[in-house]
């Protein structure tokens, strides 16, 4: 694909909020090797500020899954609506979802390029993504711009800047814990196997008020909240709970407030990255390590993997050099 023409690209990704993040390489990838490129982004209703404030991202498109676009019907009036239908030079389909293959396909995307997929790969797509050895998932995302121009792709961080200027309550906080070191907190994921138990929690909120550190509690959904309401049960009370009431946005601009994070294998993990905040990363899922924990290399993170306890996690954090230590 020649370079010195302007292109429309889309990116295809209707997964969760981490997976957008992690699209953010192939973003970067395009606008480096295409630069008067522009990079629209095709995400989940729910996660349209995931992809809003990413580097690179120009424009963003919402296909509500659940609600006006669900099902086929729902599908092709989202198709018929859409503004950038037959103007795509290339749309990129981040896990070879067959719904996002079949919406590329009808929005009369010039090439259409796939992850692994079951069926519609066969007959609907031009390019299926080589890996070359990649094994984290944000570079496999980066890598699929080898299909267009037959180079790997950079190893880049993600990166995500969020809007100062549309919140209430970011300015409410700031000016209530200004000066103070603040610890984030995110124990909850989509997936119960990755969670911390409500005991560490509690330990790890107990020591760091001991500290006289200030604990901001995230988290989103109903698992959130319940998690946030036992630790309140079992008389752990000394922390900020943000559940359910920060936007994406917000989300990012409380993490920047922050000194650090402690966090489970989640979306949250990752936005701390994107905002280059250190990131205490605890993984109960040791498998899943190699392809989504976040770079070393790359971002403040440290990497937990086996020894899950309170002690242990407060160690790691005392590593970072934003980090006040609590003794």
């Amino acid at each position: 694909m020649e370079k010195n023409n302007k292109k429309t690209f889309l990116i295809i990704n209707l997964s969760y909020f981490g997976d957008v993040l992690l699209t953010n390489t192939l973003c970067q990838n395009l606008k480096k090797n295409y630069p008067d490129s522009k990079i629209v982004f095709l995400v989940n209703t729910p996660f349209y500020e995931a992809a809003k404030f990413q580097l690179c991202v120009d424009d963003v498109i919402c296909f509500d899954k659940r609600h006006k676009n669900r099902g086929i019907l729902g599908l092709l009036k989202f198709v018929f609506n859409c503004p950038y239908r037959n103007k795509i030079d290339a749309a990129f389909i981040i896990y070879g979802n067959d719904r996002g293959i079949l919406i590329s396909y009808l929005l009369g995307c010039k090439k259409r390029i796939s992850g692994p997929t079951k069926y519609t790969k066969y007959f609907l797509t031009d390019i299926h993504r080589e890996t070359d050895g990649f094994k984290n998932m944000q570079d496999i995302n980066g890598n699929f711009i080898k299909a267009i121009t037959h180079n790997k792709g950079d190893v880049l961080p993600i990166c995500y800047r969020p809007d100062e200027n549309t919140s209430t309550l970011i300015p409410k906080l700031r000016e209530l814990y200004k000066g103070q070191d603040i610890v984030s907190l995110c124990t909850t994921s989509k997936n119960k196997e990755k969670d911390m138990p409500v005991k560490t929690a509690v330990e790890i909120v107990e020591k760091l008020t001991k500290a006289g550190k200030i604990v901001f509690y995230l988290g989103a959904g109903a698992e959130a909240r319940k998690f946030a309401d036992n630790m309140k049960k079992s008389g752990c009370v000394n922390f900020v709970d943000l559940t359910n009431i920060t936007s994406i946005n917000e989300l990012a601009l409380v993490l920047k407030m922050s000194n650090s994070l402690i966090s489970v294998d989640t979306g949250t993990m990752h936005l701390a990255c994107a905002v280059k905040v250190p990131v205490v990363c605890v993984f109960y899922r040791r498998n899943t390590i190699s392809k989504w924990a976040p770079r070393e290399s790359l971002y403040k993170s440290i990497i937990i993997d086996g020894d899950y306890s309170s002690d242990y996690i407060l160690k790691k954090l005392e590593a970072f050099d934003s980090f006040v230590s609590l003794s």
